[in-house]
C-alpha cells in the first residue's frame, strides 16, 4: 500500500478535454503532462452542474500549503496565461496538476521528479 495521499478529484465534462488534448500536446517536453494525464485518467468527470462549488476548477482562486508555504489567492490558469508574479498558476506545472480537481480541505502526497516528497493541502477555493 502506497503510503501517499490521492484524494478523489473532479473534473468537469467541459474542462476534461481541453486538458486532456493541453496535456497530450506536450507530453515529452513539459515534465508536468504526464502528471495532468495521470489526474485526469483517475478523475470523476461530471457536468458542471454536478461538481460541488468547493472543487479547484480552471480559473479559480485557490489558497493552499505546498510544502509547508502558505500560497495565498493564487489562480490556476493555461499555460499561456501563467504568471506566477501576478499570483497565476499553470496546470501544467507539478503542483497546477495536482491541484486540478481537488476539493478545500483535501490534502496531496506524492514523490516528485527530484526524488523528495511533497505535500499539498487546499484550503479554500473561490470562484471567479
Amino acid at each position: 500500500m502506497s503510503k501517499f495521499k490521492r484524494p478523489p478529484v473532479y473534473v468537469t465534462d467541459e474542462e476534461l478535454e481541453r486538458l486532456s488534448d493541453l496535456a497530450h500536446a506536450v507530453q515529452g517536453r513539459e515534465p508536468a503532462a504526464d502528471t495532468l494525464i495521470e489526474e485526469l485518467t483517475r478523475a470523476l468527470i461530471a457536468p458542471v452542474e454536478d461538481v460541488p462549488l468547493d472543487v479547484v476548477r480552471m480559473h479559480d482562486r485557490v489558497s493552499f500549503h505546498y510544502d509547508g508555504a502558505l500560497y495565498d489567492d493564487f489562480s490556476l490558469v493555461y499555460p499561456n496565461e501563467a504568471n506566477i508574479a501576478a499570483r497565476r498558476i499553470s496546470v501544467l506545472t507539478q503542483v497546477g496538476a495536482m491541484l486540478i480537481g481537488l476539493r478545500a480541505g483535501d490534502t496531496m502526497t506524492w514523490r516528485g521528479a527530484d526524488g523528495r516528497d511533497h505535500e499539498l493541502e487546499v484550503l479554500r477555493v473561490m470562484r471567479e
